[in-house]
């Protein structure tokens, strides 16, 4: 890209220079924080309310090699995240100033997609009333299976993208869109899927921190309101779809317990694996990761009877509450080689950091890759996220496509090297 293309999407304000932290390494150690404190707390307060004192009825043992598996996820994926640095360093490379982050321009083309994908959206919600998951939680009616709800959630990650398109964007009203798609995919709130809002929030989050709006000094002073927000509506949602009743349900102890909930039974695999009788070999089985990536990325109708094949699934019985800890996953993947993994993907966001800087096409996949896959990464494992990230990649591909195909029939609008993924 030019320097004048590049002027025409630069946002002030925007510059990586002047973050303190690079985002992904930010927001990973922040997903790593919000799993593992509630835990860590949860267990060492005894809390027990809803159960959880019969998951977290665990020796301080179990409990230490949680916290080691944590600690060595976090420092592969900070040592991967800078080692490219590390190694230009060494070899006395000549430093570029830090270009600013080139922001995408939104057009005719993306407007369009925008609202076909709002419409399909709704259609495939619509489509979910048959089975009952707006009455109850989805996961409790046993619907969290089948072609109709990946469908789905397919769509509603679509619709994370389609946010991020709207949000980072040089132009006017580019909140309030963003606010509106948030809140179109909000639909996933009645069936009580959180992780979508949660992805949001977490978009707007980066979006601030890029921006140089979200700084260490306001995240502490407003920090703890939104997130007390956040969790009100959170809780919120939990009562209306739980049909609980309402008598000692705003207590402290009750209060907090979707943070606590979604910590602890989300690393009920975890927990599971690393108990009494460890479920996972010393050097796992990588070539089952690389065969499981290939059949669950096979679309749906070719190989209907996929999740049966799955290697990962002869454990799932390790996570009774849907969720499935990255952690866990790596454990039985790769074995104590696992930190191998988060050092690729700290790699990884590196690489799409630095390309982000030369083409807003690449920054819509790197706020993607930090602000939802990450966090995806920490929840449900390693397959369903890459799923996910390859999903939005071809995405990308095909709105790149159908923005020329556009542009090419209204020759007044010139197409911008911006619509290049690669530079």
């Amino acid at each position: 890209m030019s320097s004048r293309d590049r002027k025409s999407f630069e946002v002030p304000g925007a510059s990586p220079a002047t973050l303190p932290l690079r985002p992904h390494v930010l927001f990973f150690l922040t997903y790593n924080a919000l799993y593992l404190v509630p835990l860590l707390l949860a267990f060492f307060l005894g809390y027990d309310q809803g159960g959880i004192g019969d998951v977290l009825g665990i020796s301080g043992a179990t409990i230490l090699e949680i916290c080691l598996a944590y600690l060595s996820g976090m420092v592969a994926f900070v040592v991967g995240a800078y080692s490219p640095d590390f190694f230009s360093w060494t070899m006395r490379a000549h430093s570029r100033p830090t270009p600013p982050i080139c922001w995408l321009r939104i057009g005719a083309a993306e407007k369009i997609a925008i609202l076909i994908l709002c419409l399909v959206f709704v259609v495939s919600k619509i489509s979910l009333v048959p089975l009952g998951v707006y009455h109850d939680y989805a996961f409790d009616t046993g619907s969290m299976v089948g072609g109709r709800w990946s469908y789905s959630m397919v769509c509603s990650e679509a619709m994370i993208l389609a946010g991020i398109a709207a949000l980072f964007t040089k132009g006017r009203h580019s909140l309030r869109n963003f606010v509106m798609i948030s809140a179109l995919n909000g639909i996933n709130l009645l069936h009580g899927t959180r992780i979508f809002f949660i992805s949001s929030i977490m978009v707007l989050a980066l979006y601030g921190y890029v921006r140089g709006k979200v700084t260490l000094k306001r995240a502490i002073l407003y920090g703890p309101l939104a997130f007390a927000m956040v969790l009100l509506l959170a809780y919120i949602v939990f009562l209306s779809r739980s049909h609980v009743s309402t008598t000692g349900a705003f207590s402290p102890a009750a209060l907090v317990s979707p943070v606590i909930y979604e910590s602890v039974l989300s690393q009920a695999s975890l927990i599971g694996l690393l108990g009494p009788s460890p479920a996972w070999e010393t050097f796992g089985h990588p070539l089952r990761f690389l065969l499981d990536i290939i059949l669950f990325t096979v679309p749906r109708p070719m190989l209907p009877d996929k999740d049966s094949l799955l290697y990962i699934g002869r454990f799932y019985y390790l996570s009774p509450y849907g969720a499935f800890n990255g952690y866990a996953q790596g454990l039985i993947y790769f074995g104590f080689l696992f930190p191998l993994f988060y050092f690729l993907l700290g790699l990884t966001g590196s690489y799409l950091y630095k390309k982000s800087q030369l083409s807003p096409w690449w920054l819509v996949l790197y706020i993607f890759f930090t602000a939802d896959f990450l966090l995806h990464i920490m929840r449900d494992g390693y397959i369903v996220p890459l799923k996910m990230l390859i999903n939005t990649a071809e995405c990308i591909l095909i709105l790149i496509f159908w923005r020329n195909v556009v542009n090419a029939c209204t020759p007044n609008e010139p197409l911008g090297s911006e619509a290049k993924l690669s530079n």
